[in-house]
């Protein structure tokens, strides 16, 4: 959803939307119920349902600080068919984040992705403006999982 800003190459080097530590783990995308069902052949990432959602559980424990998804090749990127992929991973690095002074939902960016300088977010805003910042309001309204607290790592746009 934001090719026209990031390119392939830039997430193909950086991949930091899909390896989570074990306390970024709330920031890992939830798939509908239809698409766990579909995915279900990965017996090793169980999911875990929330608000009719199914998030990937990862196996995090002394020897693994940081797990990919999945679903993340290390050479090719993310293998899933687009019509599996969440909205949540469309995003990345805009997230909706609950405001933590008024509660309201905003839209925030990730401050450490290299492909998006956070000294020149124009690109980033005309895209937004062009219907997408609607486009991701209605979504979050039909699942309420991708809005998410907030966090320090994000900026309000």
């Amino acid at each position: 959803m934001l090719s026209s800003i990031l390119t392939g190459e830039t997430c193909a080097a950086c991949k930091n939307c899909c390896i989570f530590e074990e306390k970024s783990a709330w920031e890992l995308p939830a798939f509908s119920v239809g698409a766990a069902a579909r995915l279900a052949d990965h017996p090793d990432y169980p999911m875990t349902e929330e608000n009719g959602r199914y998030r990937i559980t990862l196996p995090y424990d002394d020897t693994h600080a940081a797990q990919p998804c999945p679903f993340l090749d290390p050479d090719s990127g993310c293998t899933l068919p687009p019509e599996e992929k969440p909205f949540a991973c469309s995003l990345w690095p805009v997230r909706v984040m609950r405001d933590p002074d008024t509660d309201v939902p905003r839209l925030a960016l990730y401050q450490g992705c290299p492909g998006v300088p956070a000294e020149d977010h124009a690109a980033l805003d005309a895209l937004l403006d062009s219907g997408l910042r609607t486009r991701i309001f209605a979504e979050a309204e039909t699942d309420p999982t991708l809005i998410l607290p907030y966090h320090p790592n994000y900026k309000f746009l």
